[in-house]
């Protein structure tokens, strides 16, 4: 990549680098193969840390044990990517890197705390998700750099999480996911994060404060009550997928189905 500059792009799955170059939206002429890192196609985890390698699949990852057993939600968010060419083909580092708004993964990851390793022929370093994510199509990585790893940390104990999506050919309309911990009907400790209807995913930090200590009765109101502050962060869009208005309503609503789901005995993909 030193070497060629923008004459280059990396290639993995390809899935989305294809689909540009059909519509005569990029223009390259050399491909750099990654598929023969082995680093790059590695799923380990060790002390509650699972780090998966850049170039492994959407299908590999909604089968792989130690994903189901680890992070259950995101194996069933990977689940739903597209259909099964595509997750044959497509890698989550692609994904990622992309940051495609109608785009499952990065919505579930952020309610883990997940990281990015990434790096060029100087180096390495390390970026939390919600930092990689820039905006539309957009990340934080340089010109010359590679995503190599993600990092998913384990849930806290007692926390379990879901995933709830709409989707419209194939595309997520909304994807919402929560992970929470429940004592006595009330919450004490809640993740929340919406994808899809805007320039990307988020966490909705300042919401989760506001429910902290809340009866879980109560929290569909208090979803329903904040769209003023949905609005602003998430910054839905009206589209072929539906109105931003559409998208707003319909966020409050899956918050409080994924959350009251959430503080069930099972997460969404057990």
């Amino acid at each position: 990549m030193a070497e060629f500059g923008d004459k280059a792009k990396f290639y993995a799955g390809g899935a989305e680098l294809l689909l540009l170059l059909r519509n005569g939206l990029l223009d390259v002429e050399i491909l750099v193969d990654l598929k023969k890192i082995e680093r790059l196609h590695s799923v380990t985890l060790e002390n509650g840390l699972l780090q998966i390698g850049a170039c492994v699949t959407h299908r590999e990852l909604e089968s792989n044990p130690l994903v189901r057993k680890h992070a259950p939600s995101f194996a069933y968010a990977e689940s739903q990517v597209a259909n099964i060419r595509v997750r044959n083909q497509g890698t989550l580092g692609g994904n990622l890197a992309f940051n495609d708004p109608h785009s499952d993964p990065g919505t579930v990851l952020l309610v883990h705390n997940a990281s990015v390793t990434i790096g060029n022929a100087k180096g390495e370093r390390h970026l939390a998700l919600d930092d990689f994510f820039v905006d539309m199509y957009a990340t934080a990585l340089e010109s010359s750099e590679l995503l190599l790893e993600v990092e998913v940390p384990s849930l806290p104990a007692g926390m379990t999480s879901t995933y709830l999506r709409l989707h419209r050919y194939q595309r997520p309309t909304l994807g919402v996911a929560v992970a929470a911990r429940i004592d006595n009907q009330k919450i004490s400790e809640a993740r929340l994060a919406v994808g899809c209807i805007g320039p990307k995913a988020q966490r909705l930090t300042e919401l989760e404060g506001k429910i902290h200590g809340v009866a879980l009765t109560d929290t569909k109101r208090i979803f329903a009550e904040e769209k003023k502050y949905l609005r602003k962060i998430l910054r839905p869009v009206d589209d072929l997928l539906g109105s931003a208005e559409y998208k707003l309503y319909m966020a409050g609503v899956m918050l409080g189905d994924a959350l009251a789901q959430a503080a069930g005995e099972k997460s969404r993909g057990d």
